[in-house]
């Protein structure tokens, strides 16, 4: 039987269907800023690579980055092209992308899994925002701090091997190789986690965000389509005989 000592798992688009929402304002910003006679192919370009990036740095992941995002698309559009921006027209890109905020509805099946989880295996959700009070809200809000309690939710600014480390040793968890991470993203969940030589499981998006398609450092991760899929493999493989695969 394997000694699980924490399971962590992630909260937007894992437990929480978060990325559409960004996606479909992302849509609308563009088909705005075509109607305006700007290039989609390097409105996108603009957004993607340009703005997002310097805006992630400045607010962190999360919602709030998206109205700043959004106007500062429209602005550096209308200084490559020469022209002058509108005061409404920019306020227009801020609002869309402001809407964004608030809490997200659950994926399917994904709570009573996560209770289930937590009623036989030592779970906590590990989660990244720039503004820990506004996700914390989303996570009492949504009823995930219920199903896990206060002491079991760690919220980082951004998560990385290092983050990761520092949330194992505030769980006592000492040896990575007891420890799993489940999430949604290559970049911020699983890649981290193969670096410390933690479990890892990526539930898997038909749709992810461009940010999180990176190549993983190695295969020695399981991939899962939900993440009920993934909490009947934890609680299956805490019944299986030592030697035999995780993947």
């Amino acid at each position: 039987m394997y000694d699980v000592r924490l399971v962590l798992v992630d909260f937007d688009d894992t437990l929480v269907d978060t990325g559409p929402r960004f996606a479909r304002a992302r849509d609308s910003l563009f088909r705005l800023l075509v109607e305006a006679g700007f290039d989609a192919v390097e409105a996108e370009r603009v957004h993607h690579q340009e703005v997002d990036p310097a805006m992630r740095a400045r607010h962190g992941f999360g919602p709030h980055r998206m109205g700043p995002a959004f106007a500062e698309t429209y602005l550096t559009l209308c200084a490559a092209a020469g022209i002058d921006p509108e005061e409404a027209f920019a306020a227009r890109c801020l609002e869309l992308g402001a809407a964004v905020a608030g809490t997200p509805p659950a994926l399917d099946g994904a709570f009573p899994a996560l209770r289930r989880l937590s009623r036989r295996l030592p779970t906590a959700i590990y989660t990244q925002s720039a503004d820990a009070a506004y996700q914390l809200r989303c996570l009492r809000e949504a009823g995930v701090v219920d199903l896990v309690g206060d002491a079991r939710v760690r919220v980082v600014p951004v998560k990385t091997a290092a983050a990761l480390r520092e949330t194992l040793d505030a769980f006592g968890v000492q040896d990575p190789a007891g420890a799993w991470m489940v999430g949604n993203s290559l970049r911020s969940d699983i890649n981290p986690a193969l670096e410390l030589g933690v479990n890892a499981i990526l539930v898997e998006q038909p749709d992810p965000w461009h940010h999180d398609v990176v190549e993983p450092l190695h295969d020695g991760f399981r991939r899962v389509s939900a993440f009920s899929e993934a909490v009947d493999f934890l609680l299956d493989v805490t019944n299986r005989p030592p030697g035999s695969s995780n993947r």
